[in-house]
């Protein structure tokens, strides 16, 4: 008997934490759009970063300069806001939900 209520109480703590990661990262998502999707070409190109292609291929995929996109890229790589990986000398990029949810938790707690 005891065990039960022991997992039923795990299983609510596990399921209230979900919601708390769902509403952060979901207000982080909108602060990151706002502060870093700026445009429809920086939209296009964070969109592209799917952790398989360069960014040579990313940029002749969406008709932009490569030296646009490295820019963008760098600018999200130094703040740490994606994952990135080198193969040679290409970079390969990945969306990071929980980067962009970790770096405006760490900006609201620098403002507190």
């Amino acid at each position: 008997m005891e065990n039960t209520n022991l997992e039923k109480l795990l299983k609510e703590l596990l399921e209230e934490t979900k919601l708390l990661t769902v509403r952060t990262k979901a207000e982080a998502l909108t602060k990151f759009t706002d502060d870093f999707l700026t445009s429809s070409l920086r939209k296009q190109m964070y969109e592209s970063f799917d952790g398989c292609r360069t960014l040579p291929q990313i940029s002749e995929d969406l008709g932009c300069k490569v030296n646009t996109l490295q820019i963008f890229a760098q600018q999200l790589m130094d703040k740490d806001l994606v994952d990135f990986e080198a193969r040679g000398k290409a970079r390969i990029l990945r969306k990071s939900l929980s980067k962009i949810a970790i770096y405006y938790a760490n900006r609201e707690l620098g403002e507190a």
